[in-house]
């Protein structure tokens, strides 16, 4: 992987010193290579290059958690030892809630879990700590933007074809369901620009060849410029930066891909070295399992809440 390929997949996360969160779900090669000024084809390969390597799986479109009163927490433990983490991954994702669990560098993992108040975060806290033990746990919430927009039932379909299919072209969701290309175009844009949706890549570290994926956590002083700080942190990885989340007032996240391992300790030295912030760490990403029966639970109780309100209200045909 060079520093095009990276360029390639923080485009199409709309992650360029903003957040992984925008709903941008659909975007074109055309569109990708001429904000990189580049050849579309070469997009193109580059992509198909990365899924055949088995490091680019595909993409996954999710409902946002707020629209289903869910919320998204990161979590980091330290385990008893990195030859026990197998045996806990396979009970950790037996969770509810659990998303994502990164099989970190050493003894260490990360979750991605979602939960609906704070006596449910409480209760998958103590779960985690009963299975993996006594250990430091680390957690940081993930804020998504919100939203309001009321779905139709055509959207719930166009909405159930996108999540596994996020490409799929306009012409075939629209003769999947009966429905003008114009119109499938039009309610992608309305669910996409109500925030109602976002876009997951799936990444599996262990197919990557020429770099290194790491995770940088930084926490930051209320007294300092957080703005100040993640615009130099930004700048100081530049085109080794893959996607930065930093929409949470108290941290920023950093997902970036060096070149050897040895460069990670510097660049945590360095962000810990700026103004601003007070604390902070970074982890070589070894595995990520990606427990996507979350988003379809997710998907399963938006169409409730949508049923139960038609029970009551007619819903509109926007």
């Amino acid at each position: 992987m060079d520093s095009l390929d990276i360029r390639i997949l923080r485009d199409i996360l709309e992650s360029q010193a903003t957040s992984p969160l925008d709903a941008s779900v659909r975007k074109s090669l055309s569109s990708v290579a001429r904000r990189l000024k580049v050849d579309e084809n070469t997009v193109k390969n580059r992509i198909e290059r990365l899924r055949r390597s088995g490091f680019l799986r595909g993409w996954w479109v999710c409902v946002n958690p707020n629209l289903v009163g869910q919320r998204m927490a990161q979590v980091w433990l330290d385990v008893r030892s990195a030859s026990t983490k197998r045996a806990l991954i396979e009970k950790l994702s037996l969770l509810p809630g659990v998303a994502v669990i990164r099989d970190l560098y050493g003894p260490s993992l990360s979750l991605v879990i979602f939960y609906e108040d704070e006596r449910s975060r409480k209760k998958t806290f103590d779960l985690i700590s009963s299975i993996a033990g006594p250990s430091t746990l680390t957690y940081v919430d993930e804020p998504f933007p919100a939203s309001s927009l009321v779905f139709s039932r055509t959207d719930l379909k166009i909405l159930g074809i996108l999540q596994k299919e996020p490409q799929m072209p306009y012409a075939e969701i629209a003769g999947e369901l009966g429905l003008s290309s114009r119109t499938v175009k039009r309610r992608i844009a309305r669910l996409a620009e109500g925030n109602a949706l976002y876009l997951v890549a799936e990444l599996n570290p262990k197919f990557l060849s020429g770099g290194i994926v790491c995770g940088l956590l930084v926490f930051h002083d209320e007294r300092g410029n957080k703005s100040a700080a993640e615009r130099n942190i930004v700048s100081h990885l530049g085109d080794q930066l893959l996607f930065a989340d930093l929409d949470n007032p108290h941290h920023g996240y950093f997902a970036l891909i060096i070149e050897n391992i040895a460069l990670a300790e510097p660049i945590l030295n360095w962000a810990l070295a700026q103004a601003g912030v007070s604390n902070g760490r970074i982890d070589v990403v070894q595995e990520v399992i990606s427990l996507y029966g979350v988003y379809e639970e997710q998907l399963e109780k938006l169409e409730r809440n949508v049923t139960q309100a038609s029970q009551s209200k007619p819903l509109r045909a926007s």
